[in-house]
């Protein structure tokens, strides 16, 4: 997640400068009681030394909770460093992790790795599942015997530091597919802790739109006032796969082509418009002067709100039932609704 999502409403707190951690549990912007009552867990395991594995999605927001286990720590006065283990090939994560001594490679130097820099700290390994065997091997004997060797060097440097790893795999699985070392599961899942996905805490959408409205009004000069209703209830439908961090874009979109007014279905990002949805390409493709056109092929002049918005959920579950070849299933998980309420609704619309 960007992490200027999870400010808080009054604008965060000054921020430290250096390898420290920016955020805290107070930057997280939920009202949903199941997600902040899992914080008085991760504030006991904050406490110790543990190692702690972050599972969640795309977008969630886990270097977010990493930052708020290392503030509320008492390692939160030391380092905490951030690398992403996807961004860097192997040869070159091994040198950045461990420091490399001159002469071991072309090109190299004397230079600490992550290891020492973070000594007394917290390292945060963000998708650690990307690394490979080889360097899974390397970064276990690091943990178990508290010490590294720089590339080209014989010396043991001891090294103390806590290690939060995160993946959006469930590492258990990579284990049994031979993809990720057992003995390196164990060493890292002292702890785990998972992030629930915006799907299943859209009772959070309407304080996080109204925060990021705000945040982007700020940072344009604009003046949106809110989300229209028939655009929050197709929020609630939707599916967000990118979590946190794709409403954040498509407020910013909203906000950065609306100047003032209500955020209307035909200023989201043309994505979220699937092709087969006639009912929402309309929407999205029809403004002439700030109003809609074509909506009679869909909509009677007169039709109430409620009239008008069980016309798009008709349309929203008949495309979503033509992409997923009318499979119930699998029409019911994207909708994020259960069998007998889809089926309800299919016998509702007669869209058997």
């Amino acid at each position: 997640m960007v992490m200027s999502v999870e400010l808080n409403s009054k604008g965060g707190r000054k921020k430290r400068q250096g390898f420290y951690a920016k955020y805290d549990f107070d930057d997280i912007v939920t009202q949903n009681a199941d997600f902040i009552a899992s914080f008085s867990k991760l504030k006991m395991l904050a406490r110790s030394s543990a190692n702690i594995i972050i599972y969640g999605e795309t977008g969630t927001g886990k270097e977010l909770i990493a930052h708020s286990v290392h503030a509320n720590s008492p390692r939160k006065n030391n380092p905490f460093i951030v690398q992403n283990c996807a961004a860097i090939p192997d040869n070159l994560m091994e040198s950045i992790l461990f420091g490399s001594s001159k002469g071991s490679f072309t090109g190299a130097i004397d230079k600490p790795g992550l290891f020492e820099v973070c000594d007394g700290g917290t390292l945060y390994l963000d998708e650690i599942n990307s690394l490979s065997l080889d360097l899974q091997g390397k970064l276990l004997r690091a943990i178990e015997n508290n010490s590294i060797r720089r590339i080209g060097e014989n010396i043991e440097r001891e090294i103390d530091i806590r290690i939060i790893t995160s993946t959006n795999e469930h590492l258990s699985q990579m284990v049994k597919n031979k993809k990720f070392r057992k003995d390196l599961f164990y060493r890292l899942n002292v702890a785990s802790y998972s992030i629930p996905p915006l799907r299943e805490r859209k009772d959070d959408l309407p304080l996080l739109c109204k925060h990021l409205i705000n945040q982007y009004n700020s940072k344009l000069n604009h003046h949106v006032q809110g989300i229209d209703n028939s655009v929050m209830d197709f929020f609630r439908n939707y599916y967000w796969e990118g979590n946190i961090r794709e409403l954040k874009n498509v407020i910013e979109y909203g906000c950065t082509i609306k100047y003032t007014g209500n955020i209307t279905m035909y200023d989201l990002p043309s994505y979220m418009i699937t092709p087969n949805n006639k009912f929402l390409a309309s929407v999205s493709s029809s403004k002439h002067n700030g109003q809609l056109k074509n909506l009679n092929t869909f909509i009677k002049p007169g039709t109430t709100l409620e009239g008008q918005i069980s016309i798009l959920e008709k349309e929203i579950i008949k495309s979503s039932l033509e992409r997923n070849h009318y499979c119930v299933t699998k029409t019911a998980t994207e909708l994020n609704i259960s069998r007998q309420t889809l089926y309800n609704k299919i016998d509702k619309y007669k869209l058997e």
